[in-house]
């Protein structure tokens, strides 16, 4: 039994990362509508997270309710579900003379559409993760932002679902910023589809309450160990590890955070959350919580 949960541990992101765009991709080529196959498949990847969080739990204590299920369905269901169904082509019309412009200016579309659809999956990774590293980081370190980005981080426990939690005028933010360069540069439907496959996977994976091992894919993907730091309220360890699935970027600027991996401690991450406890736990509550200051505390004097 310890080595089927010690290979569970290691194998069960791998499996599902490359499982997840690879099962969108299979079901598109089979006549299933695109947006269908993968709501579909990241519907049953949910299910594999919640399934796993209680066959080989992080924390027990957050297989817990906190009152916070309803607030994270709701959520869930607005920002992920409801707003994506106007933003997309909102951006892609705001985009559109720019994308039109730089398209005629290089002589045709600048995506490499000729590329193996595996290369422009990577490729789109990287640009996805260029725009939104930098918008996650501002949300942090702009205090308007951050009004509304406290709401992701109002979360007293992790797990696969609260991955969802965000206030819409972020998700509207985070969004510009992850599609910023690949509309611009035309990147297609279908890649668009399985790079929200990586995205879904990922985005469950760093809020999971899963004991996952990762090893060597630490140096690229941002997920369980490295994002839980993030959602420390000590502000020295949260405010690091920016990226949306990949952890480059936070490597190359500086804001990479790994004590399990930099010191001999092995030390795990402690409360997460705000700092504020009267932090409203509702979907109404904090569909209002930007408009009053004070109540986004995180960060402490030091």
């Amino acid at each position: 039994m310890n080595a089927i949960k010690r290979f569970s541990q290691y194998a069960f992101f791998p499996l599902v990362v490359i499982g997840t765009p690879s099962a969108i991709y299979v079901l598109a080529q089979n006549g299933v509508s695109v947006p269908i196959a993968t709501y579909l498949v990241i519907v049953v990847l949910g299910l594999l997270f919640w399934l796993a969080e209680w066959l080989m739990p992080y924390r027990t204590e957050w297989n817990q309710p906190q009152g916070d299920l309803s607030n994270d369905v709701i959520s869930g269901t607005v920002a992920y579900i409801i707003m994506p169904i106007f933003l997309k082509p909102l951006y892609i019309a705001m985009l559109a003379w720019a994308t039109a412009w730089l398209a005629i200016a290089a002589g045709g579309s600048l995506w490499p559409s000729d590329w193996p659809l595996v290369a422009q999956v990577v490729l789109m990774l990287l640009l996805g993760d260029a725009g939104r590293y930098w918008g996650h980081r501002l949300a942090h370190e702009i205090p308007a932002l951050w009004r509304f980005h406290a709401v992701h981080h109002s979360a007293k426990r992790l797990w696969w679902w609260n991955a969802t939690r965000q206030h819409p005028v972020d998700k509207a933010w985070f969004t510009f910023t992850e599609m910023l360069f690949p509309v611009l540069l035309g990147a297609d439907g279908l890649v668009l589809a399985l790079y929200l496959g990586v995205t879904a996977t990922c985005g469950f994976a760093q809020h999971c309450n899963i004991n996952l091992k990762l090893g060597r894919l630490y140096w690229f993907f941002n997920v369980v160990e490295l994002h839980r730091w993030h959602h420390s309220k000590n502000v020295q360890e949260s405010d690091n590890n920016y990226g949306n699935n990949l952890i480059v970027y936070d490597r190359l600027f500086g804001t990479y955070y790994h004590p399990e991996r930099q010191s001999s401690s092995n030390r795990k991450v402690g409360d997460i959350g705000l700092l504020n406890t009267d932090y409203p736990q509702n979907y109404l509550g904090q569909l209002t919580a930007p408009l009053h200051k004070g109540l986004d505390k995180q960060k402490p004097k030091v």
